[in-house]
């Protein structure tokens, strides 16, 4: 029980990776705060883990909306008194076909991607600071890293840029953190069978060769989560072999 009465907020849960860590996070003993934008998805994972006995709330919230974002932070203060855990997962796809049809697409993916999960963190920050405890983990891509092929992003440059911007924003934060006892990790996931593309209605959503499975990828973020209080995992790159 390495998360034991640790309150764990993970963004993006109703589906995909945040369901899969969700459970991860609820069998290590920790308090799951589940934030999404669709209520029926969140009640379908606050019910499987309150089956398995796990301690689990929900909050519908649309983290482009800053106003949201602030009321739901303050709610989950309100039920759990203390956050140990933000896990900014929420995102959505985009690429240039996609972008052909509806350009508007690059405004959302980047209110998703970036200024949603920068906006997440700064309202959770204070607490962190005046606990001069805490923990931002966030879920990123290949895509925003230069260490592998992935960052290129020749047919999806709006999905790169906003991966980008989370490297440099988690980057800033980390060094600005560094004399704190606050933990911020940066974690590049390859491509994974997971809702996202599903969600974005591409075609072949699931099952390709080039996925890797999505719950590896939640057993390696826990992992992450569970090292000991002195030990940071800065930067993590997962792809497939």
């Amino acid at each position: 029980m390495k998360l034991k009465d640790k309150t764990v907020i993970i963004t993006g849960s109703g589906s995909g990776l945040g369901e899969q860590i969700a459970y991860r996070v609820a069998n290590e003993g920790g308090k799951v705060v589940l934030v999404a934008r669709t209520e029926k998805e969140l009640r379908k994972v606050k019910d499987k883990i309150i089956k398995s006995k796990g301690a689990v709330e929900y909050f519908i919230c649309d983290i482009r909306d800053i106003d949201q974002i602030k009321k739901t932070v303050n709610k989950i203060i309100n039920k759990f008194s203390k956050i140990d855990i933000l896990i900014n997962n929420a995102g959505i796809w985009t690429d240039e076909e996609l972008e052909k049809i509806d350009p508007d697409r690059r405004r959302e993916a980047f209110e998703t991607n970036s200024l949603g999960n920068i906006n997440f963190t700064y309202e959770v920050l204070p607490y962190f600071k005046g606990r001069n405890k805490g923990y931002v983990f966030n879920i990123i891509s290949t895509a925003g890293a230069s260490d592998t092929p992935s960052g290129n992003n020749i047919f999806w440059k709006t999905y790169g840029a906003t991966k980008w911007a989370m490297t440099g924003f988690t980057k800033a934060l980390n060094d600005e953190l560094k004399d704190t006892k606050i933990k911020v990790t940066s974690f590049h996931p390859g491509g994974f069978d997971s809702m996202l593309y599903e969600k974005a209605k591409r075609p072949n959503p699931h099952n390709q060769p080039w996925m890797m499975k999505t719950v590896d990828i939640a057993e390696i973020v826990l992992f992450i989560l569970t090292r000991p209080d002195d030990v940071l995992i800065e930067k993590m790159i997962v792809s497939k072999k």
